[in-house]
């Protein structure tokens, strides 16, 4: 294929002495796009020096070389030549701002869900502490009763009773409230009727259901 050369103006842009230079082929900008398996929308955006529409600059060299060898050109002056205009065209700066634009939206999306995850925690823990609380509340108070042991069988009308619950526990016995000493523990006297005695303990907390503990007290005199 023969090319007509023509001398090339100072001041014309890369576009325009590409778009010359293929003209003097006689080859359309299908025909090129056939030749050298570029896309025509890419071949258009090298004549027309829309840099923004082509691919990442390392494609893009490969292309123009790829455009430069078909038409028999100096790769090494059209690809100088296109470094110069592709630094310092305007496009390529605009072209750039939706990166910048998305990386700063990524970074404000990164730093929304990071204290929406902060915050997921923190309630979370507040649940579990709350939770925790409100279970405490609500349980039963502990009660331990020492003595009597039940089945306990008694010679005397009157035993003593002893044993420990919790702290701000309000105790009763038999109905009767029982005065805590101050880590909670209990000593009392109760009189005893003849025969099986049931006695009741029961330690009440705000909120919470109450403990009950039950002995059984038989009180027989010797002889019967």
């Amino acid at each position: 294929m023969a090319f007509v050369i023509r001398k090339l103006q100072e001041g014309v842009t890369l576009g325009e002495k590409l778009r010359e230079m293929r003209q003097a082929a006689h080859l359309t900008l299908s025909e090129l796009a056939m030749l050298t398996k570029i896309q025509k929308r890419f071949l258009e955006a090298f004549e027309k020096g829309d840099y923004s529409s082509l691919p990442a600059p390392l494609y893009a060299r490969q292309y123009l070389k790829t455009y430069i060898q078909t038409l028999g050109g100096d790769i090494s002056y059209y690809l100088e030549l296109f470094e110069k205009e592709h630094g310092t065209c305007d496009c390529i700066a605009h072209a750039r701002l939706p990166r910048q634009r998305t990386g700063s939206k990524q970074l404000r999306l990164t730093g929304k869900a990071l204290r929406m995850t902060i915050i997921f925690f923190v309630v979370a823990l507040i649940s579990v502490y709350l939770g925790h609380q409100i279970f405490s509340l609500l349980q039963p108070p502990s009660l331990m009763v020492t003595e009597p042991y039940d089945g306990f069988i008694s010679p005397s009308p009157t035993i003593t009773i002893s044993g420990q619950t919790e702290k701000g526990v309000t105790l009763f016995v038999n109905k009767q409230k029982i005065v805590l000493e101050q880590e909670g523990t209990f000593h009392a006297e109760i009189i005893l009727e003849r025969g099986v005695n049931i006695i009741e303990f029961e330690a009440r907390k705000r909120y919470s259901r109450p403990a009950t503990e039950y002995r059984r007290v038989i009180f027989e005199t010797e002889g019967g």
